[in-house]
């Protein structure tokens, strides 16, 4: 199984990515840790990767036979959308994902929560920002994802979230590596 989990800031895509590879025993990928390094020097926290690096970083994960991972839908990553058996959309409301930020953010702050940026004022800002921008369209997110709508699944609550994961096949089970329809 070949999952590519997108959608906005704050969807939930981190957690669900997590839960699938519990259930299935697949290894589940942060594209957020392809592109970024911790740098503790770097005003916030971290530093991109060359996109030599990065890529390569890519097309090592690309190249497992069964993967689950997690991104905002960035261009640079479009090559998984096509390869994987299924894209999972998350498109929760937008109050939902704007009381996610804050909580994370205050999470991150009280050091309750680990992150790869410095969670200050502008980060918070921008979180906010690309929900936004992910609902408008102006991340490009849906529209990467529309040419491979015949492979897409959204997910618009937490309810659908639950049933999609409950559908799924555990680890133990011969078809683990196969997303439900």
């Amino acid at each position: 199984m070949k999952l590519y989990l997108t959608g906005s800031v704050a969807s939930g895509k981190s957690t669900l990515a997590r839960q699938i590879a519990a259930r299935t025993g697949i290894p589940c990928h942060s594209l957020d840790e392809v592109v970024y390094v911790p740098d503790p020097g770097a005003p916030s926290g971290n530093r991109k990767r060359p996109e030599a690096e990065r890529d390569a970083l890519f097309a090592e994960i690309l190249r497992q036979p069964h993967y689950v991972m997690e991104d905002t839908g960035r261009a640079c990553f479009e090559e998984g959308l096509r390869q994987a058996d299924a894209i999972l959309l998350l498109e929760l409301p937008l109050g939902v994902r704007y009381k996610r930020i804050f909580t994370r953010w205050l999470r991150q702050n009280l050091g309750l929560e680990p992150c790869l940026y410095r969670p200050g004022w502008n980060m918070l800002k921008a979180m906010f920002r690309w929900a936004g921008d992910y609902d408008t369209g102006r991340d490009g997110t849906k529209k990467r994802v529309e040419p491979y709508r015949e492979k897409t699944v959204i997910l618009r609550s937490r309810r659908e979230i639950s049933a999609y994961l409950e559908a799924l096949p555990s680890s133990g089970s011969e078809n683990a590596a196969s997303p439900p329809p």
